[in-house]
C-alpha cells in the first residue's frame, strides 16, 4: 500500500472562509443592483393598475350606469372608485408615500358618460423618485393615456 496518497476528508477553515468571504463581497456589490430593479417594477407596475383601474371605471359606466366616479386625492395620496348608485366604494388604492399627484388640468371626480367619452378631459403629472408620467384624460372615447417624461 503506497503511504504516499492522504485521505482528503474536507475544506480546511481557511478555505471555507475565504470561499464566504467570497460569496460575501459578491453579494454586496449585487444588492444594490437588485434593489433597484425591485423599485422600477413595483413603480411600472403601479403605473400599469392605475391605468387599468381607469378603464375599469369607464367599462362599468358602460356597462351598468353612469353613476361611477372616480376621486383622485393628491393631498391624501388615493384614488378610489365610488359607485353613486348604490353608495359603495369600488375599490380604493393608495399612491406609494414619496409619490406627488399635481392635478394640471384635470378635476376629481373623473365621470365617463354612458358610451365612454369622458365628461371633463384634463391631465396631471405623477411625480417618483426616479420617474415622472403624464397622465392624459383625452377628449372622446379614447383611453387614458400614461406618458413616461
Amino acid at each position: 500500500m503506497n503511504r504516499s496518497h492522504r485521505n482528503y476528508n474536507g475544506f480546511s477553515l481557511a478555505e471555507v472562509l475565504l470561499v464566504l468571504l467570497a460569496w460575501s463581497v459578491l453579494l454586496l456589490c449585487i444588492a444594490p443592483f437588485h434593489s433597484q430593479a425591485v423599485i422600477n417594477m413595483e413603480r411600472k407596475e403601479y403605473i400599469r393598475q392605475l391605468e387599468s383601474d381607469v378603464l375599469l371605471a369607464q367599462q362599468l359606466t358602460m356597462e351598468n350606469h353612469p353613476y361611477y366616479l372616480l376621486y383622485i386625492r393628491p393631498e391624501l395620496k388615493e384614488y378610489y372608485l365610488y359607485d353613486y348608485k348604490q353608495k359603495e366604494v369600488v375599490y380604493e388604492r393608495k399612491f406609494p408615500k414619496n409619490w406627488r399627484i399635481d392635478m394640471l388640468t384635470l378635476t376629481s371626480p373623473i365621470q365617463f358618460t354612458a358610451d365612454g367619452t369622458i365628461k371633463k378631459p384634463g391631465t396631471m403629472l405623477i411625480y417618483t423618485k426616479d420617474q415622472n408620467y403624464r397622465v392624459v384624460f383625452p377628449f372622446g372615447k379614447s383611453r387614458v393615456n400614461i406618458i413616461e417624461q
